[in-house]
C-alpha cells in the first residue's frame, strides 16, 4: 500500500471507514424502516437516513411517497420500538436504485 493511501485506509478512524460506518447506519435504518411498513409500501423503499431531526426515506417511485407519509404516525412508533430516535419531520423523495448502488 502506498503512504498516499494509508490515511484513507486506516483503522484510525480513517475517512474509508467512517464510510462504512454511515454505510452500516443506513442500510440498518432502512431495515428498520421496511420492517415498519406494510406490504407493498416496505418493497419500494431504497433508502432511509437521518438529517438532524428529519427521516428522508428515498423510495423508487412517486406513487408510494404518499402512501408512506400517510403511514408515518405507526412508522414513528414502530421506529421508536425497535430503538430508534423520534423525528420531528418526515421527508420522503424519490431516487434512482441505480443511483443508491
Amino acid at each position: 500500500m502506498t503512504s498516499t493511501f494509508k490515511p484513507f485506509l486506516s483503522d484510525d478512524a480513517g475517512v474509508l471507514a467512517g464510510l462504512e460506518q454511515r454505510a452500516k447506519r443506513v442500510m440498518n435504518l432502512t431495515t428498520k424502516v421496511r420492517n415498519a411498513l406494510s406490504e407493498p409500501e416496505r418493497h419500494h423503499v431504497l433508502a432511509a437516513a437521518y438529517h438532524e431531526d428529519t427521516l428522508v426515506i428515498t423510495t423508487d417511485s412517486a406513487a408510494w411517497t404518499a402512501q408512506i407519509r400517510f403511514a408515518q404516525d405507526e412508522l414513528r412508533k414502530q421506529l421508536a420500538a425497535a430503538g430508534e430516535k423520534t423525528f420531528i419531520h418526515l421527508k420522503v423523495r424519490v431516487g434512482n436504485a441505480r443511483e443508491l448502488g
